[in-house]
């Protein structure tokens, strides 16, 4: 299993998550026209150490998790269970995840929809987004 799938599973396998996001959870880019809540995640670094053997066994990701909602309490409390979730040192399958770090948390969010040029009105989607230092180890 590599990393993208456990932290999948791991998201899935969490009530607090899916009670808010239900299954709505996206590599990359949030799917055109789906519903909200959701959740998107990415990888923004994912440095290979090594040694003069080959690579470490453990090592750190960093992972950006933005959580999409029409609500900022909605969002904040979908950033609050991605964290509860992957705070916790777990092993999924054969691939085991330690503590999880949180690095950053921002409110962020953008005014989605309003049609053309001159109706510039639309509905604001609120984001949080949160970056998260995960040891792992293997791929």
């Amino acid at each position: 299993m590599n990393f993208h799938e456990g932290v999948t599973a791991r998201l899935l396998a969490s009530a607090s998550v899916t009670n808010i996001a239900n299954e709505r959870i996206n590599w990359g880019q949030r799917p055109q026209g789906e519903p909200f809540p959701g959740l998107t995640l990415q990888v923004v670094s994912d440095p290979r150490p090594s040694h003069l053997k080959g690579y470490d066994g453990a090592r750190r990701t960093r992972l950006q998790a933005d959580c999409w909602a029409e609500t900022l309490a909605q969002a904040l409390a979908l950033a609050a269970a991605v964290i509860g979730t992957l705070k916790e040192p777990v092993t999924v399958g054969d691939k085991k995840f330690g503590n999880a770090l949180v690095d950053a948390q921002r409110d962020l969010g953008e005014t989605v929809g309003g049609g053309t040029e001159s109706q510039t009105s639309g509905t604001f989607i609120h984001r949080q987004s949160v970056e998260l230092s995960i040891w792992h180890v293997g791929d």
